[in-house]
């Protein structure tokens, strides 16, 4: 049953109005005129509202006004006298959005128009708002999966018991996990963003990794198998490691390589 607030000066008018809508399912509330009407509004929060024009002290126009200001969600139906005597205000009605407007003397008909209309545009805003309240709740169960798989991965990488390191397509360092810190004996703050792999690498082998990144072999192709070979440390000794290295790829073009290192000084 939607609360229906009537607010017209005209006792007549307001009680054959209000039996009339009553009749139609509707809860009824009446105020005799626009202060008192507000008065209402506030305390019962009606979604739709009947208001004549012309009262005296605030007339229907503030009454609109205010309504709007109070509830943007209400829909407000002004009641006019003749259509082309008051088509200024009329336009002006619509102009504040008002859902609709009907003139006296009032007709089932056109009333039974206008009410419809106030529904239809209150089912849209209430559908409007469920797919919205829908949409943001589905926004942020997408975004709190990818944090924790954004954490899963970040950690599996971080924790890794291999040595970790990774470029992008300018052959910039963007991960060194803690094995690597461990292997090499750099930490990622000394390496990521300022350190080139050529630093961690013997030149031979550095060249066969960017000669490999920047072949156009498929990208199946792009993981050297594991083999052993040596890198260098911080104090540029040399140590022994299991070493594989592998291509990343989007949409088929490759966008940084990862290496992969075993420690095998022990």
């Amino acid at each position: 049953m939607l609360k229906l607030l009537l607010i017209d000066d005209e006792e007549p008018i307001r009680v054959a109005l209000a039996r009339s809508l009553r009749s139609d399912g509707y809860e009824v509330l009446t105020a005799e005129n626009g202060e008192k009407g507000i008065e209402v509004f506030k305390k019962e929060s009606p979604s739709i509202v009947l208001t004549d024009i012309k009262m005296p002290g605030m007339d229907g126009i503030e009454v609109l006004k205010r309504i709007k200001e109070i509830s943007p969600g209400t829909e407000v139906i002004v009641i006019t006298g003749t259509l082309y005597e008051d088509m200024d205000i009329t336009v002006q009605s619509l102009q504040l959005d008002a859902s609709d407007f009907i003139t006296k003397p009032i007709t089932d008909e056109g009333l039974s128009v206008a009410l419809k209309r106030a529904r239809e545009r209150l089912d849209i805003r209430r559908k409007l708002k469920e797919y919205t309240d829908s949409l943001e709740d589905k926004v942020k169960e997408a975004t709190e999966e990818l944090r924790e798989r954004y954490e899963f991965e970040a950690n599996l990488i971080q924790h890794s018991t291999d040595g970790i390191i990774a470029i992008d397509k300018q052959e910039n360092i963007i991960i060194f996990n803690q094995s690597a810190e461990s292997l090499f004996g750099y930490s990622k703050d000394e390496v990521i963003g300022k350190m080139d792999i050529r630093t961690f690498y013997p030149s031979e082998t550095a060249e066969e990794i960017m000669q490999n990144f920047y072949s156009k072999e498929s990208e199946t192709r792009g993981m050297q198998r594991w083999h052993e070979t040596f890198v260098l440390g911080k104090e540029g000794h040399k140590i022994p490691v299991r070493f594989s290295v592998t291509k990343l790829y989007r949409n088929g073009e490759a966008i940084g390589c990862v290496g992969f290192f075993n420690d095998l000084r022990e």
